[in-house]
């Protein structure tokens, strides 16, 4: 990909191997409270990449529940912490990218939708905060993706013209946010139903591996 100047990395499910995790905290949550079963391919479609605030109303919009954020807040935060955040692996060449991104002069931002804490104690676990020159977390913006603001946030603290710049994105929702943002993005998840949906961003692919021989 010609005249990049810097890359802004998703981080759940796109470095980070995260979506299983927050699966498994939340059905247990769901199952006792409100008797619902998901299965991680629900939790895939209909949940991952979205907001705390966005998955309550979808729970009250779809099934009826009628839950507050402070509950679930309170709940998943616990039983993040049962699991210990720091068991989340890396995506497969995650590491790897970020050193030849670096390397080959790359600047490298984080733009999320999760908070600050998550970011510390995975990435920080792993070794790869100093990849990053700044973060754009759930608590930095009023809006989160699939609005825009997290990646003009993102674009301004560049200080690169949007065209420069590309998004490395999981899902719709975060493609969403970058595309209206301006930007060119690569879209990489393993998981067929997903890379469906994603049709619209610049490239489309499996892999880390692959995002990096297109970025290099």
């Amino acid at each position: 990909m010609k005249h990049i100047e810097g890359v802004l990395f998703d981080l759940d499910g796109t470095l980070i191997d995260s979506e299983h995790f927050y699966f498994s905290s939340w059905q247990p949550i769901l199952a006792a409270n409100f008797d619902l079963t998901i299965t991680f391919e629900d939790w895939l479609t209909l949940f991952a990449g979205h907001t705390l605030v966005r998955n309550i109303h979808f729970l009250k919009q779809n099934w009826g529940i009628e839950t507050t954020e402070e509950f679930m807040w309170k709940e998943t935060r616990a039983a993040y912490a049962r699991a210990d955040m720091r068991t989340i692996s890396l995506m497969p060449f995650a590491k790897e990218i970020l050193e030849n991104l670096r390397a080959a002069g790359q600047r490298i931002g984080l733009v999320t939708s999760s908070y600050q804490t998550t970011v510390d104690t995975v990435l920080g676990h792993h070794g790869l905060l100093d990849f990053f020159e700044f973060f754009v977390t759930r608590e930095k913006v009023v809006h989160a993706k699939p609005n825009p603001e997290p990646y003009l946030l993102a674009i301004e603290k560049m200080e690169i013209p949007a065209e420069k710049l590309v998004a490395v994105e999981d899902t719709a929702t975060g493609l969403r946010a970058a595309q209206d943002a301006g930007l060119r993005s690569i879209a990489a998840s393993r998981f067929a139903a997903e890379r469906a949906k994603l049709q619209t961003a610049t490239y489309v692919v499996e892999s880390l591996v692959d995002v990096d021989k297109i970025l290099l």
